[in-house]
């Protein structure tokens, strides 16, 4: 499509003096967006200002409608101090029969309308074709007094760093939409085939990490859904959700402490609704679809409602299937998780190398010497190695170890001279994997030490068949394959 103007920022008309800072926000605000929309697009994109609209009209007597129609994107300031104007409500509603009234475009996937919003305002004020726009909340409230604070444009202020947050993100979703209406024109280049992720809406206290996750994902090319705010209404959720999951590869959902609201029309809340139509989506659709799913729950999480701390009990009981992981752990590793999951879904593994099994060896950088000739020879009978070495400058060797515990179908554990409670540590790794998302128990488990494990943390392997030895040897290796190969046609 052709547009004249890119993109239209709207805000009400001007203010009495003692709210003059809200008119000093939102010329930073347009000039530090245009700023970064001109990097995004390698070029000085067409921004229309609404000051710009009202000199146009006043001198010129152009028709607004006419000028809206020639526009690709809307972003528009939802302020107290602005929403008030009935002048201001009035040509948000000629900007919304522009896009969904009178535009040829039939698309639902491409946002052309984004709130931001200075501060809260009352639903009242809203009208109600704003409620399921994209929303940019540059304002946090105060835990503890319940006030909002708009994040500063001043540099000095200890909100400023977050300001710059949000409005990075407004800037990439405005890019992305308006790549996808204007792909016709030469200086923005085509876009190639884009996969889209589900970034499931969640509970307020991970509201900062979802944030994370949506910024990070889309540095690494990924569309992220949902593009609009999803409705309140579990008559109309479903359709709506599983459109996007027909678009996605990968579905995430965050845990946090609350359950959350129930829903109209629903016995669940938004968490619990979202999660349990990606189920059923992935059952309807376990032979050919391609939808996976990961769910976190970090490690430290205190439920603040017993429906939270019953609701995730039933999650981790009923959810885990092929397609669905849940990973217990800090974020940083549950992102090491996720990205080694992308590279997975974007590189599936070979038919000569998908049935070959996976071992994993775990030992201290000073036995390396001792371990490599045991090593060698696994690998020349046809195994996947996974060599953590551990004489690396990797800094990211436990995030890495968990990774592999989670990968791997069996494991070695090799203690010569380190301690009994290195080797307890160890094992006590293994039994924490299915906490960190891993879907199956070890084929076997093998451990070469001098030292006897504790009785009472090797009770907890009982899920594994675990072979035991003091030192390397013929006869351990051919137990632990023959262990390994067994289960493995066990488990065929």
């Amino acid at each position: 499509m052709n547009f004249e103007y890119d993109i239209f920022i709207s805000y009400g008309p001007s203010v009495k003096k003692e709210d003059e800072w809200i008119n000093q926000w939102t010329a930073k605000f347009c000039e530090y967006l245009a700023i970064m929309i001109s990097r995004l697009t390698d070029r000085d994109p067409v921004i229309l200002l609404h000051d710009d609209l009202r000199t146009r009209k006043e001198l010129l007597g152009n028709d607004i409608a006419n000028i809206f129609s020639k526009t690709a994107i809307f972003i528009t300031i939802i302020a107290p101090e602005y929403i008030e104007s009935k002048e201001y409500l009035k040509e948000l509603e000629e900007i919304y029969k522009i896009i969904y009234v009178k535009s040829d475009s039939t698309s639902t996937s491409i946002s052309r309308f984004f709130k931001v919003h200075t501060h809260p305002v009352k639903e009242e004020l809203q009208s109600g074709f704003l409620e399921n726009e994209l929303s940019y909340d540059f304002y946090e409230i105060n835990r503890y007094n319940k006030k909002a604070k708009t994040y500063d444009i001043n540099e000095e202020d200890e909100s400023y760093k977050k300001f710059w947050s949000i409005l990075v993100d407004l800037a990439y979703d405005v890019y992305n939409s308006l790549q996808s209406l204007t792909s016709d024109k030469k200086d923005i280049s085509q876009p190639h085939e884009k996969k889209y992720i589900y970034l499931a809406e969640t509970t307020i206290d991970q509201k900062d990490n979802r944030d994370i996750l949506r910024r990070e994902l889309q540095y690494m090319g990924y569309g992220i859904l949902p593009v609009t705010q999803l409705p309140d209404d579990g008559d109309k959720l479903t359709a709506i959700i599983e459109s996007y999951l027909k678009k996605s590869v990968l579905s995430i959902h965050l845990m946090g402490a609350y359950y959350g609201d129930y829903i109209k029309n629903s016995k669940y809340s938004l968490l619990d609704f979202q999660n349990q139509t990606v189920k059923s989506y992935i059952d309807k659709s376990a032979e050919t679809g391609t939808l996976a799913q990961l769910i976190w729950i970090p490690n430290d999480l205190k439920a603040s409602d017993q429906r939270q701390s019953l609701y995730l009990k039933r999650l981790k009981r009923d959810v885990a299937q092929e397609k669905t992981e849940i990973i217990e752990a800090p974020l940083e590793v549950f992102k090491s998780i996720l990205i080694n999951k992308l590279e997975e879904l974007n590189e599936p593994a070979s038919p000569k190398t998908k049935d070959r099994k996976k071992i994993y060896f775990v030992y201290e950088k000073d036995e390396k010497g001792i371990i490599s000739n045991l090593i060698k020879e696994i690998a020349g009978k046809n195994y996947i190695v996974i060599d953590n070495d551990p004489d690396t400058k990797n800094k990211k060797l436990v995030s890495k170890h968990i990774e592999n515990l989670i990968e791997t179908d069996a494991v070695i554990i090799y203690n010569g001279t380190s301690s009994k409670e290195w080797l307890d540590s160890k094992i006590r790794d293994l039994i924490k994997a299915p906490g960190y998302g891993k879907a199956s128990p070890f084929l076997t488990i093998g451990i070469i030490s001098d030292q006897k494990p504790d009785k009472n943390t090797m009770n907890f392997l009982s899920g594994s068949e675990v072979i035991v030895d003091k030192e390397i040897s013929p006869a351990f290796l051919k137990s632990f394959l023959e262990t390994l190969n067994r289960n493995n046609d066990k488990r065929s």
